[in-house]
């Protein structure tokens, strides 16, 4: 069952114009749809392909006996190794024999889990980029993507090499998590009857990751869909968080703490705070946090304003906040009734808000500002006097087109039309205030609602709202 990924099938179809061979890597966290994309893209347009598969903790023995199984089988009897061969770069001799036995037509070879085929000193690399550089390049007919999750490995040995691929790779696709749209479809396509709060309330616990959302079965209601999936031990979720980022990242475990300090504070932390927190140097950080952010795990918001470069950084991927809320030390209670909890309310409050910043574009849409170039960020304001009064936005809106228009978003999980009361109202305005002080009144401000049923329209709506919406624009 497929659906969505038209921006990355436009970008992989756009290779079959090119006069020349082609090199696209397709690398973001495992379970997200890459390879079945890349199915979906050579299966549509019927395309002459040849795909192979690393082999998980494999030897070179054992990659190269099922590569060349592989050539071979693909190859329909027109080419087979006359021997059992034992270096890669007979391997690849071999594949070059395969592709020069097809038509003249644009074929792809796709090299699915890269890195597991590169095991210590296999000379793999090596051979592999004497395919690229001595035989591909002098062909217009080969369409070359190579796959993987292991996102350090994918970025650091390919994208960013240094030596035999330097400024080799023609194209990328960062694979990344879906919107609400793609899996409002996605459930529909599979026959789930959800209404829009329910495919909200999933997103909140599976995030945009196409695996989680294609194993829901739609038979049970979506609480009985999270129960077993996070909670049964036969679950397909119950073992994932600690093995997800072994399976994307070297020397993982500081990916794992990170991650694991980010989600349990949504407003996020500064670089030098969370080294701090997880004792080790700002190096180890930053590539760390860089690499996190290109696999779509968290985000960087600038602070507004400030003249230096500090970001604060913030968790993004919605199943690393619900394991580390509710999976991880959960031994007894049900999650039927966790769901009914005022804790998972609360929680749901804070769930929705990291919603929206993912869904920042579909704001824009329906304010209608598709087409202004904007910037995120967030802003706070810590008193320094006794007589002040500090402020946090959480999420702003900068038009940067010299406007100095800015929106400032808040966003509001609720059962029902979400009315402002006058406490609520009385933070407002001091949101506002602070901000327009400390600011020197320089920026046109509009206070944007983002809630799941509306608003009430009443006296503190009309008085500071400009406009608010719906969850329905969020999923589109």
């Amino acid at each position: 069952m497929f659906v969505a990924r038209e921006e990355e099938l436009k970008l992989l179809e756009n290779l079959l114009t090119q006069k020349t061979s082609s090199f696209m890597v397709v690398y973001g966290r495992r379970r997200i749809g890459k390879t079945e994309t890349i199915r979906h893209f050579i299966k549509e347009n019927n395309l002459t392909s040849i795909e192979i598969t690393g082999v998980y903790g494999a030897n070179k023995v054992a990659q190269i006996n099922t590569f060349v199984r592989k050539i071979e089988r693909a190859s329909r009897g027109k080419v087979e190794a006359s021997s059992k061969l034992k270096e890669w770069q007979d391997v690849f001799f071999l594949l070059e024999d395969y592709i020069e036995s097809q038509d003249d037509k644009k074929k792809v070879v796709f090299l699915d889990e890269f890195p597991w085929l590169d095991t210590h000193r296999s000379g793999f690399l090596s051979a592999f980029s004497e395919f690229w550089n001595d035989f591909c390049t002098r062909r217009d007919d080969v369409l070359l993507i190579v796959c993987g999750s292991a996102t350090t490995y994918m970025i650091n040995k390919i994208v960013r090499n240094r030596k035999t691929l330097h400024n080799r790779v023609t194209h990328k696709i960062n694979m990344q998590a879906f919107k609400l749209s793609a899996v409002s479809k996605l459930l529909e396509t599979k026959g789930c009857r959800y209404s829009q709060k329910s495919v909200v309330d999933t997103y909140m616990v599976f995030g945009g990751v196409a695996k989680y959302i294609n194993d829901m079965d739609c038979h049970k209601q979506q609480l009985e869909n999270i129960e077993f999936q996070c909670f049964n031990k036969n679950g397909l979720l119950i073992y994932e968080y600690q093995e997800l980022y072994e399976s994307l990242f070297k020397n993982a475990q500081w990916h794992y703490k990170v991650m694991t300090l980010l989600s349990g504070k949504w407003s996020g932390y500064i670089q030098k705070d969370i080294a701090k927190s997880l004792n080790t140097s700002a190096s180890v950080v930053k590539d760390v946090l860089e690499e996190l952010e290109l696999s779509g795990f968290l985000m960087s918001l600038p602070k507004f304003g400030q003249k230096s470069r500090e970001k604060i950084y913030r968790a993004t991927d919605s199943f690393s906040y619900f394991y580390n809320k509710w999976m991880k030390d959960n031994q007894t209670l049900s999650w039927k009734n966790i769901a009914l909890s005022q804790p998972y309310k609360v929680w749901s409050g804070f769930a929705f808000e990291n919603i929206c910043h993912i869904h920042s574009d579909e704001i824009k849409k329906a304010l209608g500002i598709s087409g202004v170039n904007t910037a995120v960020h967030y802003w706070n304001y810590v008193a320094k006097e006794s007589h002040e009064k500090g402020a946090q936005i959480d999420m702003l809106l900068e038009h940067t087109d010299g406007s100095r228009n800015i929106d400032i978003v808040e966003c509001k999980y609720y059962d029902d039309k979400f009315s402002i009361s006058k406490k609520y109202y009385e933070e407002l305005r001091n949101k506002l205030q602070v901000f327009n002080e400390q600011t020197k009144h320089r920026y046109n401000i509009r206070l944007i609602f983002v809630t799941t049923f509306g608003m009430v329209k009443n006296e503190y709506y009309n008085e500071l709202v400009h406009h608010d919406i719906e969850m329905g624009a969020l999923i589109g």
